[in-house]
């Protein structure tokens, strides 16, 4: 009973496969070769972009609570990029440090305390996070 079940599959599969085109078969693998290479871009950039560090402090700023994403390892307009999109979605003030002394070097400083809302944007924009 289980090969015959199994030989209906198969036929129905061929039956299938016969009524469709070869330009829809052609189309069929052109879809799937697009979204392997979509996703190892996605898979690349994500490796590219790297791990990113959230911290909380108080302390030094007048008892304001601020969110500081640090270790970023990238250019200075990504730096830029990249804080403008967290100032937008998460509605706060900041300001993004480079080329100064190192400690301070690729952090962006962001008013309030965001950690959880900045972790989660950051990860889909395809970083990983630390600390939060």
């Amino acid at each position: 009973m289980a090969a015959d079940s199994y030989q209906v599959i198969v036929d129905w599969k061929e039956i299938l496969a016969a009524s469709l085109s070869e330009e829809e078969k052609a189309q069929g693998a052109a879809e799937n070769a697009a979204d392997a290479a979509r996703k190892a871009t996605l898979d690349k950039e994500k490796g590219r972009l790297g791990t990113l560090r959230i911290s909380f402090e108080k302390a030094g700023r007048k008892g304001k609570p601020c969110t500081i994403v640090s270790e970023f390892q990238g250019s200075d307009e990504e730096l830029v990029r990249l804080k403008k999109l967290l100032q937008q979605r998460l509605a706060c003030g900041g300001s993004s440090c480079w080329n100064s002394e190192e400690p301070f070097d690729g952090q962006i400083l962001l008013q309030g305390d965001c950690r959880q809302k900045a972790a989660e944007l950051l990860r889909k924009e395809g970083y990983r996070t630390k600390g939060c």
